[in-house]
């Protein structure tokens, strides 16, 4: 669980540096940067195949089925994918998640990886530290530092720092070089061969022994990971689809913003009308069965309303910060928002206070919306659109 909370944190912390680049975004089924291509500024692709074979002067964010990175990237890549392949010469480091991953690329930092099957190849050089969870993990390359993470199976024939793993089954082949200490926490002790060479202490931390009510206590990290899971993967969606949202139409984000700013508490009225009056009309339309599809549709309308109303606010409160810093000159939409998702996700993880900045962002940006598209029905209306 911390480790999610320390992964959405970093995230957090490189997201508020990011002002210094400009933003590339790419989108399409297909997406490939050719060695003679440059990007100058942080890289966003999404689409079904990412390659990158060119090289990258920013940050690279890539969010697709299969991504391949074989180019320099001078800042750090932040990926997701089914499959993840990156072979750079020179990264400046790593946070992937994907059902398989394969490293073959010199970082001059850290590396962090959650997947199914996890490779660090001989050809790689991880200048600081791994941390690594998936099901098996296999290190043939050179790690200068340390090595943490969780794994169902640890293989280890490369060399490193001290490791420090919990794995139910851990191999130190004969080529392994430890320089530092080996500690596992498991049930079993690690198969080291004839060969292998381990500079500091050995050490097992074996898992305590059955108690009663162990299962519950088991059961409480597992559900704290999952929800630890589902968070991360919510701030990623919701970088996603506010990117997206920006990219394909920037006049409906800035009529949603200038709402906010000059209406913000008719906005307030309107929201919270719609979240208790919406859920009612529902209720009803479901009673009867001729309003069923309606009740349908509602449903629908009243999930992407919730989901929406803070990429909304947070494009507003981060231009707002923003113009505290920046006088002068045009705000980028993508950095506003940025900055605001940033903002609005540290204060949610205030104690109580966070939940009720929740609470009323959520009226707020609903509102917003609501008054944004009866201003858009409107205006199409008289222009006989519809």
């Amino acid at each position: 669980m911390k480790y999610f909370k320390l992964l959405l944190s970093i995230i957090i912390l490189f997201s508020i540096v990011a002002p210094a680049y400009g933003i590339v975004v790419k989108k399409g089924n297909t997406i490939e940067l050719t060695r003679e291509q440059v990007i100058d500024d942080d890289l966003i692709a999404l689409g079904r195949t990412v390659i990158i074979h060119g090289k990258v002067n920013g940050d690279l964010y890539a969010f697709a089925q299969k991504i391949e990175v074989s180019g320099d990237v001078k800042g750090t890549i932040f990926c997701g994918a089914s499959q993840v392949k990156i072979s750079s010469p020179m990264v400046n480091s790593v946070w992937a998640g994907a059902g398989d991953i394969t490293i073959s690329a010199t970082a001059e930092k850290n590396v962090m990886l959650f997947g199914g099957n996890l490779l660090i190849t001989r050809d790689a050089w991880i200048k600081k530290d791994l941390r690594c969870y998936g099901g098996e993990v296999n290190i043939l390359g050179e790690i200068t530092g340390t090595i943490k993470g969780s794994s169902g199976r640890f293989l280890m024939s490369g060399r490193s720092g001290t490791i420090n793993i919990k794995s139910d089954e851990v191999k130190i082949e004969k080529d392994a070089r430890v320089n530092g200490d080996l500690i596992v926490r498991g049930d079993k002790r690690p198969v080291i061969e004839s060969g292998a060479a381990v500079s500091g202490q050995q050490k097992v931390i074996k898992e305590t022994k059955k108690t009663k009510g162990e299962f519950l206590k088991k059961l409480a990290p597992a559900l704290g990971f999952f929800i630890s899971l589902f968070k991360t993967i919510t701030f990623i969606a919701m970088i996603i689809v506010g990117i997206v949202l920006i990219t394909f139409s920037k006049r409906f984000p800035r009529r949603i913003m200038d709402i906010c700013i000059s209406r913000p508490w008719v906005s307030l009225g309107w929201g919270f009308l719609g979240i208790i009056v919406i859920p009612v009309v529902i209720i009803i339309l479901l009673v009867t069965l001729i309003g069923y599809p309606f009740a349908l549709f509602g449903i629908y309308f009243y999930t992407v309303l919730l989901y929406l109303a803070s990429i909304f606010v947070a494009l507003v409160l981060g231009e707002k910060i923003i113009q505290l810093f920046k006088k002068e000159g045009d705000i980028s939409l993508y950095l506003s928002f940025i900055v605001g998702v940033i903002v609005l996700t540290l204060l949610y993880l205030i104690p109580v206070l966070g939940f009720i900045i929740k609470i009323i962002v959520t009226i707020l940006g609903s509102g917003v919306l609501l008054l944004g598209g009866y201003s858009l029905c409107k205006d199409m209306r008289s222009k006989e659109l519809i």
